[in-house]
């Protein structure tokens, strides 16, 4: 409670003092994190401020970094469920506009998702004065940022959109409508068709792709008027992305159907498609065919003149052939292009094919120096020729190559046969050498290709995916200084660059581990927010691991599921009834409870409660012994409509009263039990000889079930007949309880052994019997004695009382 004037007078005047924020405290020993996230903590923090602090500002969190305009359009989404009013379109507008002018290469699909909403919302409201909400520039750029989708994604929210909004184009070009003009047709075609190829090849509609082409630009190759260079530039690039979609959506059979369509529409068969299909086809194995379409003529863009293939072709032929041990050819292709006027490609695909047969740094070294030597000869006759030397484009082919085999010593060589030569590395060379040297755990080495790539980083996304990987490495392994790993985090928070889930998932996990839970907050605030669901799961299992680890201190455990709740309020119910059960197995109950009233207030049905959360936490009620905590779970349970009581829930609340000493009512609930339509299961019968221990004539109660048991012809097993004996021992039968032991293997088949002497032993609550007990196991069960003895015990009212074992006497419901 702050000390303001009113407290000084209250307390010099006698008066008592009334403070509401300290009715619900906060169960941990620590002071619970003031998280904002829309909405205020349920539990008010406990006052720990010392004197000299109360001048101190408290530390702030970062408030939560959410795309622009995405909250606004995502509460459009919520009224709309709602059916409620929805926004202005004009905010609507606003919010889709800020949205896609972020500069961001990949959108997550839940984010476009309520994009599309918003821009569906937008057409079916039309603007006041009829104009369209969006420019068609506007229209093309949004279509321009959809193209790429996110990992491990359908893309077919990405799809949905781009369909939308290429309509609304065509819409506003009226292309394909009576008044459609030649200068909107060629605009279109120049602006918004590619983006629209490259967002259906991309996201899995090659085929959608390919009608489109043939729609578009079909009746003009086969009308007799020649179309111009521009027109046949534009057909090779849409046919190209058609093969590239079909390539990447690995679908093998229509991709050979596409390439058997187009001579019949004149269209030429070029280097770049070539490229794709050769590629294609060695990586698939499958060397014939990718050799077949290497030795295909490939033509210009208009089929005039022939050309000849890339060299990337070349160097992806002859690795395949070199892999696969198909060498004749390989050395036949390489005959044929000495013998001629070679390419630097060219000479690039060589040295791939020699670092592929075997051959080392230091030959490829001396066949780099052939190329040069044959290219100073070939300038000194005709001085028209360019200088051919090797580049960093030749090493990082090598490199490439060397990270295929997964060869990090040789990627090495090559790297330090570039430096020989004056070739020094760029920023795709310094990218690889972080990957290959993290995959051999050399993160020393990867943190030196980092210092490398800082003074080239593009912030590509490649590179920033090593710089990514390599922070995740050095905060597993636990060995590297905090401030190192933090200066990387620093320099892609200073590029605006991205952290990959994994990464913020680590860095939580750092700070979390050091105690800066503020800090765990703020890094989850800034990115956690842009994630798309189904990688928040992956930071929000990371939570969880966290707090079920045996190591976590409770305080630490409460801070990150306080965390974990407010930043990830769409935890499901499967995810918190293990934190449930960690803070039972903590012995901290209240925290439990806290749990418990979580999820029984959440109005959700994946978080709300279920029988399943009811049965887990009267279970842990009992191994707790809280009887307040377990009145008021049991009051909710008779409040909450959408819960029927069964025998594993009537089990778990006989096994609660139970175990917080209301033997009476417990044994009510077995009473509903035999009365019910499921009956009782053997767990029923366990519990409620455990209901029969400690109770006034309980032995009488237990004798009562135990002759039924006989009477119907129950199969009595260990567990039954444990807790049959548990219940007369505590009820001071104890001559009663030892001749039911000795008569156990005759009768029953049973064994005595450390189940049901430990038991036995620990339900007997009189000093002398147990004296006497000890001597009889002892006599008679030496052995079993012996692993009583190992377990160690405690002695009740405070070491004056009865022995306990550390036994485990647990029943589950």
């Amino acid at each position: 409670m702050p000390l303001t004037r009113l407290v000084f007078r209250s307390l010099l005047a006698g008066t008592p003092l009334f403070y509401r924020g300290c009715v619900h405290r906060i169960p941990p020993a620590r002071t619970a994190l003031a998280l904002v996230h829309g909405r205020p903590l349920p539990f008010a923090a406990p006052q720990r401020r010392a004197f000299f602090e109360l001048f101190k500002p408290r530390r702030k969190i970062k408030p939560a970094e959410v795309p622009p305009g995405l909250e606004l359009m995502g509460e459009l989404a919520q009224l709309q469920r709602d059916a409620l009013r929805p926004p202005r379109p004009t905010d609507i507008a606003h919010a889709l506009k800020a949205f896609f002018a972020q500069k961001r290469r990949r959108f997550e699909d839940f984010h476009i998702q309520v994009a599309h909403n918003a821009f569906r919302y937008l057409l079916e409201n039309g603007r006041d004065d009829g104009q369209p909400w969006f420019p068609p520039q506007e229209l093309v750029n949004m279509l321009d940022k959809l193209k790429e989708r996110p990992h491990h994604s359908s893309g077919a929210p990405h799809l949905a959109m781009g369909r939308l909004l290429d309509g609304e184009l065509k819409r506003i070009l009226q292309i394909g409508q009576q008044e459609e003009s030649p200068q909107a047709r060629d605009e279109y075609e120049k602006t918004g068709l590619p983006r629209l190829l490259r967002l259906l090849t991309g996201n899995g509609a090659s085929l959608e792709a390919r009608d489109v082409v043939i729609d578009v630009y079909g009746p003009r190759l086969t009308s007799p008027a020649q179309p111009d260079a521009a027109v046949w530039e534009a057909v090779g690039l849409a046919w190209g992305l058609v093969l590239r979609g079909l390539v990447l959506e690995e679908k093998q059979k229509e991709l050979l159907a596409t390439l058997e369509m187009m001579p019949a529409l004149s269209i030429p068969y070029s280097p770049n498609m070539q490229n794709t299909i050769v590629t294609y086809f060695a990586s698939k194995n499958q060397l014939q065919e990718a050799k077949e379409w290497y030795l295909k003529p490939t033509l210009s863009a208009n089929g005039a003149t022939a050309q000849k293939p890339r060299g990337s072709t070349l160097g992806k032929l002859l690795k395949a052939c070199a892999l696969h041990g198909d060498q004749a050819f390989g050395q036949e292709v390489v005959t044929l292009l000495l013998a001629q006027q070679m390419g630097k490609e060219t000479w690039d695909a060589v040295f791939l094919w020699s670092a592929a047969i075997g051959k080392g740094a230091d030959e490829v070294d001396r066949m780099m120096n052939v190329m040069v030597r044959r290219n100073n000869e070939d300038r000194q006759k005709n001085p028209n020729l360019p200088v051919m030397q090797p580049d960093i484009d030749t090493i990082n082919t090598l490199v490439e190559f060397s990270m295929s085999k997964k060869d990090s010593y040789m990627a090495e060589r090559f790297v330090t046969l570039g430096e020989k030569r004056g070739i020094f590395p760029n920023e795709k060379t310094y990218t690889m050498q972080m990957h290959y040297r993290l995959s051999i755990q050399d993160i020393d080495g990867a943190r030196a290709a980092y210092f490398g790539l800082q003074g080239s980083m593009s912030d590509s996304e490649e590179s920033v995916a090593a710089v990514n990987a390599l922070i995740n490495a050095m905060c597993q392994s636990q060995q590297h200084h905090f401030d190192d790993t933090m200066a990387l985090v620093d320099d892609l928070h200073e590029r605006k660059a991205r952290l990959a889930p994994e990464t913020v998932a680590a860095l939580s996990l750092l700070h979390l581990r050091r105690g800066e839970a503020h800090d765990a907050v703020d890094i989850l605030q800034m990115h956690a927010h842009t994630f798309s669901p189904e990688q928040r799961v992956i930071i929000r299992k990371n939570l969880v691991a966290f707090i079920m680890d045996g190591q976590t201190s409770t305080a630490d455990a409460w801070d990150t599921y306080q965390i974990m709740r407010n930043i990830f309020p769409e935890t499901p119910r499967r995810d918190r009834i293990p934190i449930l059960n960690e803070f039972f197995a903590r012995k901290r109950s209240d925290m439990a409870c806290h749990v418990f009233f979580h999820m029984r207030n959440a109005s959700h049905e994946d978080i709300t409660t279920t029988r399943e959360v009811y049965v887990a936490a009267f279970t842990g009620f009992a191994r707790n012994a809280d009887v307040e905590s377990l009145e008021l779970a049991h009051n909710q349970l008779k409040l909450d409509l959408n819960v029927e009581l069964n025998t594993q829930l009537r089990n778990a609340l006989m096994l609660a009263y139970a175990a917080t000493g209301d033997n009476g009512r417990a044994l009510e609930f077995w009473t509903e039990i035999g009365t019910s339509k499921e009956g009782p299961t053997y767990n029923s019968i366990a519990i409620a000889f455990r209901s029969c221990e400690g109770m006034p004539f309980g032995d009488q109660h237990a004798k009562s079930i135990w002759r039924r048991l006989n009477e119907m012809d129950v199969d009595i097993d260990k567990k039954i007949f444990t807790a049959y004996l548990g219940a007369i021992a505590r009820n001071q039968l104890y001559d009663e309880a030892i001749a039911l032991v000795e008569s156990a293997q005759d009768e029953y088949g049973f064994t005595p052994d450390l189940y049901i002497l430990g038991n036995l032993f620990n339900a007997t609550t009189n000093i002398d019997r147990q004296a006497k007990l000890e001597k009889w196991i002892k006599d008679n069960y030496p052995s079993v004695w012996r692993e009583i003895d190992a377990l160690g015990f405690w002695v009740t009212m405070d070491g004056f009382g009865y022995r306990q074992y550390n036994f485990n006497r647990d029943l589950d419901p």
